[in-house]
């Protein structure tokens, strides 16, 4: 394996990586305490302050692991009584407060949807060039895509997403404690990989049937360290060490956002054309 030196985090994630995630997606499987949400932010962070490409982050967090150190974006809490979402052209974190996982799935399912019915209808107007990407990051990525839940009916549009999305600039990073836990049917879809430690049986044997022959990884992946920021990338033919810099929010944090019915032209995308 080839090793990157550790970079600032203004400029952390190589031009080739980035494309390949646009491409490919990213799922990120690491034990608790392996720094995982963390690589997360700093990765995303990169984006968001960078904007190598016009990029939008879409960001779908269960655990308020971001909410409260994060980039100053748009944040909008999701809970029972909530109406609209946000669907406008700034990047965006969903803090999701619903404690049944299939009405997470169904949130993240209407996102998704109508940012695909965009996305497809901007391609065609645009003779089939992408000229926007969006991004989007799964927390937790076993309550909203666990082992069964794509299969279901509500998981069908995020499913579709997943196997074509890319066609249309849209894209995956599904971070997760277990690689055991998220569905084989997201993982089959991405193919792009940031290990970190990883030791549970079921794991080791998901992570062998990914790698194939690339049994060191199955080895150097059981020794990373806890609270290191130790990975190592997979993109089905290379394999690179990458230790992530701790994240630095800068003292900042996510915005909080509300619909403003009373003004409700702030529902209006594009050209006057409303999409709620």
């Amino acid at each position: 394996m080839s090793t990157e030196e550790t970079k600032p985090q203004d400029m952390v994630l190589p031009d080739q990586i980035l494309r390949n995630i646009l491409r490919t997606g990213l799922v990120v499987p690491a034990m608790k305490a392996a720094g995982k949400s963390e690589t997360g932010k700093t990765i995303t962070a990169t984006i968001i302050r960078n904007r190598p490409l016009p990029i939008q982050v879409k960001i779908f967090d269960t655990a308020s692991n971001l909410r409260w150190n994060f980039e100053p974006i748009l944040c909008q809490e999701i809970t029972e009584e909530t109406r609209f979402f946000y669907n406008g052209e700034k990047d965006i974190l969903y803090d999701i407060n619903l404690n049944d996982d299939d009405d997470k799935l169904t949130f993240m399912s209407k996102v998704v949807n109508t940012d695909y019915n965009l996305q497809r209808k901007r391609k065609t107007e645009l003779e089939g060039h992408v000229d926007k990407f969006i991004l989007y990051l799964v927390e937790e990525a076993q309550l909203l895509m666990g082992r069964y839940s794509l299969l279901k009916r509500i998981g069908r549009n995020v499913l579709q997403t997943l196997s074509i999305g890319r066609n249309f600039g849209m894209s995956f990073i599904l971070i997760g404690q277990r690689l055991a836990d998220i569905s084989t049917s997201a993982i089959e879809r991405c193919d792009g990989y940031l290990f970190g430690k990883l030791t549970g049986d079921n794991d080791i044997a998901k992570l062998r049937r990914i790698v194939g022959r690339k049994s060191d990884i199955v080895e150097d992946v059981k020794k990373l360290e806890l609270s290191k920021g130790q990975f190592i990338y997979f993109d089905g033919a290379s394999a690179y060490d990458f230790n992530c810099p701790a994240y630095d929010s800068k003292g900042q944090r996510p915005i909080m956002w509300s619909p403003n019915l009373k003004n409700f032209p702030i529902w209006n995308y594009r050209e006057g054309k409303r999409i709620i």
